[in-house]
């Protein structure tokens, strides 16, 4: 029994360990018996257990809100998976408190904070400084901390800061020890590490002459950092357990563990604790701190990491940098596979060559271009297709790192208005050298230039988009008489497109005054897009000639035809983004998982409104439950035009038909979205003259897959149309003939007759059908051959043949089986009399699984895991709780029905909980589960019902 305890013990929830009371269950002994087995194996209560765990829950929430409210802790607690009461967590708190100082500034120099410089502090690492401070501030040494991530991620560096953080403490002393040992560097010599580690004695083993003291002596009432500690042999292990657990070790070539070191623990290691550790040496390391990797780090974190790195090779060669905004491109978007070590050794390589570079030229600056970067970077992101539409915010410009007078350019650019004077033949032409210096064919750079162009067009454009044009700063630049040409220009535009916006006069005039100085300086001008754009935008070209004649004649000159296109593309981008007021497409954007806020979010922001909607489905819903919470979204899109739904993949590309019938909006859907789709339709969708069909079928026409297909024959009424040669009269009477022969089916089937006129009128009648009913046969005198719709001919049908009977009892089967049986068991049904919490009711659901051997314990966490990242909340007061697949053994459904509501999550309040406990292979289940609760007055008996028979019959006998 002993060894049971133990593994139970080993293996549940930390948060919410088992009481003796709840282990006796468990074991079906009593308590008294389970209490005496604790004792005697010196196993903690289950308090002890948790209160080291829940203290430092406490302290990290408290470091980032010292006055934060007991309910509001409370919650938080709870959010994480403790149940807690209020009255517990303020006895907690108090305790906390009295022990350390948070509330009060640390050693009142709290703006001192060694966590702040550190890049992602209010980001992507605000929950790792937090734990980290959590780890130090633990009375009455800290908690022993164990920090993974891979490579590269930054882990000495939190080690280090955690040690500078210890100093500003009250558990810790200002001269503080603080040693780092790296365990790679003594791996091949395992005695050799622990004795660096533990010390040794005189004679432990050869070349041991004398007593030596080890890290462990050294950093007694400091901190010990063990970096790779995964290379710390077993034994060292074991040794490092003893120590930790009671401050005892021994030197090699002693016998008894009689030494005392007191020391706080940091380990960091890139792999799998659970894989390379031992067990007992994890349990006494209870808090694990995990670094994003440098791609989980935001945009705006990378550029500054990116930023830092330049700045500090520009201090140790004393010489301002100018960084190309291309290579600030490349560094944020490339794959950086050692993390944020690998960027500081590309950025030293590639301040190197610019040294270098500025060196034999005699060049004050060190200009860093994109053929600077390290060979391996230039062909990845030569061959990159697309980047993240954040990076273009931090790359529109070059990047200038001068210490010396960085105040006074900081100055500069607030008092003034940033002015881009960047072309297209800078682009083209240094992307042509540098490609060039890479030995790349001349056919592959211009297919490279062919492809980037137009998006780099984009990019100059919305440089001035949002950017009111100073008149008079750009008469210094081009000079009055080429900007009068450029509004002259404009005017001769704006007679061909209606809304064109006037900012198109300021990107214009920059590249018309750069294509007459080329033109002067004999420069040749090429555009290998040329062809392309007189195909693809033939209006905007027609207007480019006009414009290009103009421009000629006033400086008599011969602008060359690949001039038209540049100026072809201006216009393209700037018709049609002054909106006037009108209904507009809707557009919504649906995906699997959090991807349709952001790419809504960019297209917003980078057009300037706040038109498309993100939609974005847990992994686990089911279709149904999807399409549901799609409509209302779709209802409010609306303006008029219709919606149009981008989705990603799968079931969300099944709804347009569907959401049209329900709610008698036109809409199409297109799948397989991305962020380049998103922007061009809401882009379109702007537009007054375009209609929905006309958007959908040219995004559609890039090769995406529209979705016009349909699910769920519950949603959409099922139908035979009759159909006769002789007009609709002889349709009817086939009608009465089916209605009167197969009585078994007709009160759940719509019988529709129609007349035959032309075989095109005909299929737009049975479009107009299918469009909000699921078509499942059509009996006539003639074959329309429409879709892929079983055709019944009226002699089979008059000669009482069964054709029809078949293909109603399959393809169009009325009835699905409904499976919930196999999963729903009466013993898992529970009706709770008493008031409980959420936490409570939860924990009893989960315990009565595991008995029933459904779930492993490892379930408990990854549901309430689960709980604090979406909502479990169902319209009508039902709660549908989850966890991981992994530690499902059986599938089953637990229920439970409440006498008295309670609060679910963000003033929800639920009265039904269903704790799924269903793998990937149970779509259906879910799916069923979810139209039985929906389904007709099915709810208001499952409310009506008093026993747990009754509830158990409604749920598995309804007939789907």
């Amino acid at each position: 029994m002993i060894n049971k305890l133990k593994k139970i013990i080993e293996n549940e929830n930390p948060r919410n360990p088992y009481t003796d009371t709840e282990l006796a269950q468990l074991l079906e002994t009593f308590r008294e018996t389970i209490t005496n087995l604790r004792t005697r194996e010196m196993i903690p209560d289950s308090r002890t257990r948790r209160k080291e765990l829940l203290d430092f829950e406490i302290i990290a929430i408290l470091t980032e809100q010292p006055q934060i409210s007991e309910r509001k802790l409370t919650e938080k607690l709870n959010e994480v998976g403790f149940s807690i009461t209020r009255s517990a967590v303020g006895k907690y708190k108090k305790e906390v408190q009295d022990k350390i100082s948070i509330i009060e500034p640390l050693k009142q120099i709290k703006e001192a904070d060694p966590f702040e410089d550190l890049i992602g502090s209010n980001g992507s690492l605000k929950t790792q400084i937090n734990q980290a401070k959590a780890s130090i501030l633990y009375p009455p040494k800290g908690l022993h901390t164990l920090i993974t991530g891979p490579s590269g991620s930054g882990k000495s560096f939190v080690a280090q800061k955690m040690y500078e953080y210890s100093k500003t403490t009250k558990n810790f002393k200002g001269n503080v020890r603080f040693e780092v040992f790296n365990c790679a560097d003594y791996a091949e010599n395992p005695q050799l590490l622990l004795s660096q580690l533990f010390g040794y004695v005189k004679g432990a083993f050869t070349g041991a002459t004398e007593d030596k003291k080890g890290l462990v002596e050294i950093c007694d009432g400091g901190i010990l950092f063990l970096d790779e500690i995964h290379r710390l042999p077993p034994e060292g292990q074991e040794i490092l357990f003893y120590l930790l657990d009671q401050n005892l070790y021994r030197r090699l070539g002693e016998t008894e563990l009689a030494r005392k070191s007191k020391l706080l623990l940091i380990g960091a290691t890139t792999e799998d604790p659970s894989k390379t550790l031992l067990l007992t040496f994890r349990r006494r390391i209870p808090i694990n701190i995990e670094m994003p990797s440098y791609h989980e780090r935001t945009i705006s974190e990378k550029f500054h990491f990116i930023k830092m790195f330049f700045k500090n090779e520009s201090k140790r060669v004393n010489k301002p940098f100018r960084i190309k905004r291309d290579v600030i491109k490349s560094f944020l978007s490339y794959s950086c596979n050692g993390n944020i070590g690998q960027l500081k050794s590309d950025i030293q390589a590639t301040s190197a060559k610019g040294f270098l570079h500025a060196t034999i030229n005699q060049k004050n600056e060190i200009c860093i271009n994109f053929q600077e970067l390290p060979k391996q970077i230039i062909e990845e992101i030569i061959m990159k297709n697309d980047f993240n539409e954040e990076v273009y915010s931090f790359s529109q410009k070059d990047l200038i790192i001068n210490e010396s007078d960085s105040k006074e350019l900081e100055k500069m650019n607030k008092l003034s208005i940033p002015v881009h004077t960047e072309t297209i033949y800078e682009f083209i032409e240094n992307t042509y050298q540098t490609m060039k210096l890479e030995n790349y064919t001349e056919s592959k750079i211009k297919l490279y230039l062919s492809e980037r162009i137009e998006g780099e067009m984009q990019r100059l454009s919305l440089l001035s988009y949002k950017k009111e044009i100073d008149y008079d700063i750009l008469k210094n630049l081009i000079g009055s008489r080429l900007l009068e040409a450029t509004k002259m220009s404009f005017e001769i535009a704006n007679n061909y497109f209606e809304n064109l916006d006037s900012k198109l006069i300021f990107p214009l005039s920059i590249h018309l005054n750069s294509a007459i100085n080329r033109y002067i300086s004999n420069k040749e001008t090429i555009n290998p897009n040329l062809e392309m754009i007189k195909q693809n935008y033939k209006k905007e070209f027609k207007v480019g000639s006009l414009i290009k004649d103009l421009i000629d004649k006033e400086y008599a000159i011969n602008l060359p035809q690949d001039e038209i296109g540049f100026i072809a593309m201006y216009l393209k981008n700037f018709k049609g983004l002054v909106q006037e007021k009108n209904i507009k497409i809707g557009i919504v954007v649906l995906s699997h998982g959090n991807v349709a806020k952001g790419m809504v979010e960019v297209a917003n922001k980078l057009l300037g409104v706040n038109h498309a909607v993100g939609l974005e489905m847990d992994l686990t819903d089911s279709p149904n439950l999807m399409l549901e919470k799609t409509i209302p979204v779709v209802k409010n899109a609306d303006q008029g035009k219709g919606v149009l739904i981008l989705a990603d993949m799968g079931s969300l590309i099944l709804f347009g038909d569907i959401i049209s019938a329900r709610t008698q909006i036109s809409v199409r859907v297109v799948g397989r979205v991305d962020t380049l789709m998103v922007i061009e339709s809401v882009r379109r969708s702007l537009l007054p003259e375009d209609t929905l069909d006309k958007l959908a079928d040219e995004i559609d026409s890039k090769q995406f897959l529209t979705g016009s297909t349909f699910i769920s024959p519950i949603e959409r009424e099922k139908v035979i149309v009759t159909l006769c040669l002789t007009g609709e009269g002889a349709a009817k009477v086939l009608k009465n003939y089916i209605k009167t022969s197969i009585v078994n089916y007709t009160d759940k089937i719509k019988i529709i007759p129609i007349g035959f006129f032309t075989q095109d009128e005909l299929s737009v009648t049975l479009d107009e059908i299918s469009h909000s009913n699921e078509i499942l046969a059509i009996v006539g005198t003639i074959n329309p051959i429409y879709k892929d719709i079983p055709f019944v001919s009226a002699e089979e049908l008059l000669n009482k043949s069964n054709k029809l009977l078949h293909i109603l009892s399959n393809k169009g089967k009325l009835y699905k089986e409904n499976t919930l049986k196999n999963y729903i068991s009466i013993d898992l049904i529970h009706i709770e009399n008493e008031f409980v919490t959420k936490n409570d009711v939860l924990d009893k659901m989960t315990k009565k699984l595991i008995q029933k051997e459904s779930i492993t314990s490892g379930f408990i966490l990854s549901m309430y895991k689960r709980e604090t990242m979406g909502n479990t909340f169902l319209e009508g007061g039902i709660a549908i709780p989850h966890g991981e697949s992994e530690y499902i053994t059986k599938p089953a459904i637990s229920i439970t029905k409440l006498a008295t509501p309670i609060l679910w999550e963000n003033n929800q309040y639920v009265t039904f909980i269903f704790l799924l406990a269903l793998t990937e292979d149970n779509g259906k289940e879910i799916e069923d589960l979810y139209n039985i609760l929906y389904k007709d007055n099915v709810f208001k008996l499952l409310e009506e019902a008093n026993t747990k028979e009754e509830i158990h019959s409604i749920l598995t006998n309804t007939i789907l």
